[in-house]
């Protein structure tokens, strides 16, 4: 058994079973990271409030065959602007490998500075400005998280899951 005391930026929160819970978080040194939070959603939780998607928390995490989520303290809370970002990290990192120069672009969102969504997708290989529209070869202003592909501003109003860029 591991633990592990880190800083994270909390992703997305899901129900698992009747009072539990399971947290997606990145973090510098693990990456992204699913965990398991006991009796979150009990009236009486003290996890539950400080684990809330766009908070930046000091988190501990025991590992054994999954991790599982000891003590959380809520250090700020990113804006609601930031959520393409938080939703592009969820959906297009892979579990347990830290990334470092993505980890330093979403410690930017601290200062209140708003990367362009475009900078986060270009640092996890989805560069906007060698793409182009995956059915009319135009130069693309929308992302499908669904479909990992670009599509320009006509194309995009056919597909339901795109993001603007």
């Amino acid at each position: 058994m591991r633990e592990y005391f880190t800083e994270a930026i909390v992703l997305d929160k899901k129900n698992s079973g009747e009072f539990d819970a399971r947290v997606f978080l990145y973090t510098k040194e693990l990456g992204r990271v699913a965990a398991k939070i006991t009796s979150a959603r009990k009236i009486i939780s003290k996890l539950n409030p400080h684990l809330e998607p766009l908070n930046i928390v000091d988190i501990r995490l025991v590992h054994k065959n999954s991790f599982q989520v000891i003590d959380a303290l809520r250090k700020e809370r990113l804006s609601l602007d930031f959520l393409k970002i938080i939703k592009a990290v969820q959906e297009l990192t892979m579990e347990n490998e830290p990334d470092f120069p993505l980890w330093t672009i979403l410690q930017t969102l601290r200062q209140k500075n708003y990367p362009n969504i475009s900078v986060v997708l270009n640092n996890l290989g989805y560069s906007p400005e060698l793409a182009s529209c995956v059915i009319c070869d135009k130069n693309p202003s929308h992302f499908s998280f669904k479909e990992l592909s670009f599509y320009c501003n006509g194309c995009a109003i056919q597909v339901k899951t795109c993001l603007k860029i």
